[in-house]
């Protein structure tokens, strides 16, 4: 009987024994440690979770804007408005450009304008290494090569683009980006005055995005190839490996209704500047 009381008071503090060790070893922080958040700013930018679409359209009123094919994205980070001068004067002072006459109707909220492809991109390295982050571009006059595993800002794929403007996974399928009705949500030919206006001063689209139709044509990534659609890859698309001209998107001011839907496109060498031209920047999600 001895014995068995012994054997039973042995094996019920071994138990405590292990679960005290156990516990200790929990607080103590052996547990496996908790991957760090994305963080960005969620006053200027927008998450767009990843998923598939129908890219272009099977009604095009241009011929490059078909077939209408599905697209599958990972998830990224999108501006809510377009670069504005505001923004953008930033960068031209910090890198002892001239501002002048690079607006016709005032700076400020107004979306930057006169902006080639190729400031473009120097603004996102300007603006991630401002930051603290990787550049995204490595620039040799006019050549440019995408480092994959950068951080900082970009300009947006053409696809990534057309998913924000359609509204993303909260899509409601217009024709416009966010509105059946181009008056609320775009400037464009039929009330703009045949100028820009200032950012966000039309309603916002499904995912809280702003002038994705008209206001000015926005750059994006991709080289142009009026029939890329017909070989575009299903996944993560990021347009021909070469070519002459770049994408822009989205219309602009003097467009008429036909020319500022989800779907438009159209094309121009990379050091083309005009005063209906300008750009928003995306990011990469890359939880760490």
């Amino acid at each position: 009987m001895r014995i068995t009381q012994l054997a039973m008071k042995t094996i019920n503090l071994l138990a405590a024994l292990v679960c005290i060790v156990t516990v200790q070893a929990q607080k103590s922080g052996s547990a496996r440690p908790q991957p760090k958040k994305f963080v960005y700013d969620t006053a200027r930018f927008v998450l767009v979770e990843g998923g598939t679409f129908k890219m272009g359209s099977d009604e095009p009123v241009e011929p490059h804007e078909s077939p209408a094919h599905e697209v599958t994205l990972k998830p990224f980070i999108i501006g809510k408005t377009e670069v504005t001068f505001e923004e953008y004067d930033k960068y031209l002072l910090a890198t002892r450009q001239d501002t002048a006459g690079k607006s016709l109707w005032g700076r400020g909220k107004q979306p930057a304008i006169t902006v080639s492809w190729l400031d473009a991109v120097a603004y996102c390295n300007w603006l991630s290494e401002r930051e603290g982050l990787s550049k995204c571009y490595i620039i040799k006059g006019d050549k440019v090569t995408w480092v994959d595993t950068a951080k900082g800002y970009r300009l947006p794929t053409e696809a990534e683009w057309e998913f924000a403007a359609r509204g993303g996974n909260k899509s409601k399928n217009t024709l416009y980006a966010g509105s059946k009705d181009l008056n609320e949500v775009a400037w464009y030919k039929g009330n703009s005055g045949e100028r820009t206006h200032p950012v966000a001063s039309k309603k916002p689209n499904e995912l809280g995005l702003y002038d994705m139709n008209g206001n000015v044509w926005e750059w994006v990534w991709d080289v142009y190839d009026w029939n890329y659609y017909k070989y575009s890859p299903a996944d993560n698309p990021r347009g021909p490996d070469e070519g002459p001209y770049r994408v822009m998107r989205g219309g602009a001011f003097y467009n008429d209704e036909r020319y500022v839907r989800v779907s438009t496109r159209q094309n121009a060498y990379v050091v083309f500047k005009q005063n209906s031209v300008g750009f928003r920047v995306a990011r990469s999600y890359q939880p760490q």
